[in-house]
């Protein structure tokens, strides 16, 4: 019984020592940081923010974005990183145009450098 038992050990140990390891990695690179805050799109249109925009944009967010889940923090995210994130999840969210425009303006006014 004794041998049976140790020949599994023994067994189950070259078994997992032979499996795949898999490590995490990741892409993402640091944003270069900048003095001033602008709206980036995916195209090449760039939008100075304006104080309208922001607070519509937080309103937006807070109301529509914390529906299906927990709201993350702006800082989470860099300005470009937002981005992706916005134009993935407004038509989730239904958002217009403007709606999207104004959460990505309060999004990446905030956003981590």
């Amino acid at each position: 019984m004794k041998k049976i038992s140790v020949s599994l050990l023994i067994l189950a140990a070259v078994v997992f020592s032979c499996s795949k390891k898999t490590v995490p990695t990741t892409t993402e690179t640091p944003a270069a940081k900048t003095d001033t805050v602008a709206i980036v799109t995916p195209s090449t249109e760039v939008t100075p923010p304006t104080a309208e925009m922001i607070a519509a944009g937080k309103m937006t967010y807070e109301a529509n974005c914390g529906k299906c889940h927990g709201l993350h923090a702006t800082t989470e995210y860099t300005a470009s990183r937002w981005v992706g994130i916005v134009s993935w999840m407004a038509p989730k969210a239904k958002l217009s145009d403007d709606q999207k425009k104004n959460v990505l303006a309060y999004v990446q006014s905030n956003a981590k450098q």
